[in-house]
């Protein structure tokens, strides 16, 4: 039988082409998972961590000296004192576990590699355990249930957005700061679609983010994102 040479060789040209894409994925694509396998690894999700609450006790007024002592408010902002390099830290309890804190306070860089956070010669896990139950006591919680019986959802969300602090970390107006993304006019730059996602599970949309997971009810995250997308 005679042999096609110009079609077998196609045929093993294409054959050696689709045997490389399968056992090779793109360079870009697996360079992707591995960056994200190195994220989740150093960024665990407060599900992750939680659960030793109670296990983390320690000192408020030690807490509150050694807040002094490592001078803190040169890059946090803490009950209108101090500067805005950092998030303002006076009600971070609500935005993040005590065992998150723990970790970030042992190695801010192991949780976001890119973070300015130094890292701090502690003298004992002690120490963090103050210094967290210092913060403990600045934290106030979120009345949802009257600020959602509002009328107006774009003001029941105005009053969340405050509720929840989050200009602790964002630029809303003329208030807030500037570490993550301005909000000022997100209304002009987002879907309403995308929003609810996001603030239902951020790091279920994207693994990277830093974006606390405040674990906001339905009727919560319509009235926020009716207020956010009023920002034009």
């Amino acid at each position: 039988m005679r042999v096609d040479v110009k079609w077998f060789s196609g045929f093993i040209l294409i054959f050696f082409m689709w045997a490389c894409t399968a056992e090779s994925p793109p360079p870009q694509k697996a360079e992707e998972e591995t960056l994200a396998e190195e994220t989740i690894s150093q960024s665990p999700g407060e599900e992750e961590i939680e659960g030793l609450e109670d296990e983390i006790v320690g000192d408020t007024i030690a807490g509150e000296k050694l807040v002094e002592v490592m001078d803190c408010r040169q890059c946090h902002t803490i009950q209108g004192d101090g500067g805005a390099v950092g998030p303002d830290l006076t009600n971070v309890r609500l935005r993040r576990s005590k065992q998150w804190l723990v970790r970030w306070f042992e190695d801010p860089t192991l949780i976001r590699p890119s973070s300015g956070m130094p890292g701090f010669p502690w003298e004992s896990e002690q120490e963090i355990y103050d210094i967290i139950s210092y913060l403990d006591t600045l934290k106030h919680g979120v009345d949802k249930e009257k600020i959602l019986k509002e009328k107006d959802l774009i003001n029941a969300g105005e009053k969340l957005v405050t509720a929840y602090d989050c200009q602790a970390c964002h630029t809303i107006g003329d208030g807030g700061i500037d570490i993550y993304p301005d909000l000022s006019k997100i209304g002009q730059k987002l879907r309403p679609e995308w929003d609810k996602k996001f603030l239902k599970d951020p790091s279920a949309w994207n693994p990277y983010t830093f974006m606390p997971n405040f674990h906001l009810s339905d009727p919560e995250i319509e009235a926020i994102v009716a207020y956010l997308m009023s920002r034009k």
